[in-house]
C-alpha cells in the first residue's frame, strides 16, 4: 500500500492513470500536455510493480510478470519514455523503444453518433507524437488508449479486479465543443 492512503490497490493506480492520460488529453498548452503526458508514463510503469506487489509475485512468477509487461510496445514506450525521463537516458545495455517525443499542433474534428464529422466545430490544440527506435511516429491518443488497453488485458490474465468497462473513453470524452 502506499503512503498516499487513497492508492490500496493496482485498480486505484490504473484509474490515476485514466485521470492522467485525461489531462493529457484536455490540455492546452503544450507544457500541460508533456506534464501530463511524463506523469502518465510513470504512473503506467509504477502500476507495473504495483501489480507485481498486489500478487505477490517473486522468482520466475516476477520475471515472467516483467516479460509479460516488456512484450507489449505501448507499455514499453511509457516504461522508456518515464525511465529515460527521470534517469536522463536509459543504462547503456538497455535498448529504448523510444527515440524522441516531438510537440505538434493537432486538428480535432468532432464526430457524432451518427457518424457525421462537424468541420465547423474543428479545434486545434498542442499534442505529442512518439518517435519509435525505427524512426515511425506513434499518435498521442493512440498511445493513450493502447497503454490503458493492454493494462485491462493484464489485468484480466492475471484475474486483477478489471476496471469499469467505459474507463478508456472517458479519458477522451471531456472536450469542450461550443454550440
Amino acid at each position: 500500500m502506499s503512503v498516499i492512503k487513497v492508492y490500496k490497490d493496482p485498480l486505484d493506480l490504473y484509474m490515476k492513470l485514466i485521470r492522467e492520460g485525461k489531462r493529457v488529453w484536455q490540455a492546452n498548452e503544450v507544457e500541460n500536455t508533456a506534464d501530463h503526458f511524463f506523469n502518465f508514463c510513470i504512473t503506467s510503469l509504477s502500476l507495473r510493480d504495483w501489480c507485481i506487489n498486489s500478487l505477490k509475485l517473486d522468482g520466475k512468477d516476477k520475471d515472467d510478470f516483467y516479460n509479460k509487461h516488456s512484450q507489449s510496445k505501448w507499455l514499453k514506450y511509457c516504461g522508456d519514455i518515464a525511465n529515460s525521463s527521470k534517469h536522463f537516458s536509459l543504462k547503456k545495455e538497455r535498448k529504448s523503444n523510444v527515440s524522441g517525443v516531438n510537440e505538434k499542433i493537432e486538428t480535432l474534428v468532432p464526430m457524432f453518433m451518427d457518424g457525421s464529422y462537424r468541420h465547423d466545430l474543428s479545434i486545434e490544440r498542442p499534442s505529442l507524437e512518439i518517435i519509435n527506435a525505427e524512426g515511425s511516429s506513434e499518435n498521442l491518443m493512440m498511445v493513450l488508449f493502447w497503454t490503458c488497453t493492454e493494462w485491462i488485458n493484464i489485468f484480466k490474465s492475471y484475474g486483477l479486479e478489471v476496471p469499469p468497462d467505459s474507463s478508456i473513453g472517458d479519458m477522451f470524452m471531456s472536450i469542450y465543443y461550443p454550440d
